[in-house]
């Protein structure tokens, strides 16, 4: 009896804690999206576009899909999230795509709902041996700000930051 309560109390724990990808249903939607790339340098430059976020695949995932042009070039980018919750390792994965770059990457999200903010990395380098963090903040849910920083690690050990990503729900 003492072994079903205890795995009756485990279970009944899990779940409050359990996540889903329903758990994102913030990023669900119609947005303007204003991204600047190197902020703060002589680098900078801006990409301005739309994103849309929808449940795929029978709402085992989200896909976010965007479309910006950029003020450096004046050409369009087209990228693509497929985002994915998985139970085993407590993470959202998101396999990112684009157009202009041949190489996707894979991303860990980790969801701070202390903080509302989602915590993410790409745990293996895809370009020049860089690696990547950023923070996507959803305290207000009609404006989402994502920061991001690079670093190579086994030459410079200092993260710099590389883009500030503001997407504006759309009426």
């Amino acid at each position: 009896m003492k072994k079903y309560i205890i795995l009756v109390l485990l279970a009944w724990g899990g779940e409050l804690d359990a996540q889903s990808i329903k758990d994102l249903d913030f990023l669900i939607g119609d947005w303007k999206v204003k991204e600047t790339l190197f902020p703060g340098t002589d680098k900078s430059y801006t990409e301005k576009g739309t994103r849309t976020c929808a449940y795929y695949l029978d709402d085992s995932f989200i896909r976010c899909e965007s479309s910006t042009v950029s003020s450096k070039t004046g050409k369009q980018r087209s990228y693509t999230y497929l985002i994915n919750y998985d139970r085993k390792e407590e993470c959202f994965w998101v396999t990112a795509l684009s157009n202009d770059f041949p190489k996707h990457d894979k991303q860990q999200w980790f969801l701070d709902r202390a903080n509302e903010q989602i915590l993410a990395i790409i745990p293996e380098s895809v370009f020049n041996n860089r690696f990547f963090r950023a923070t996507i903040s959803y305290k207000d849910p009609d404006r989402l700000v994502w920061d991001g920083w690079y670093s190579k690690f086994r030459a410079e050990r200092e993260w710099k930051y590389i883009m500030n990503d503001v997407a504006t729900r759309r009426e």
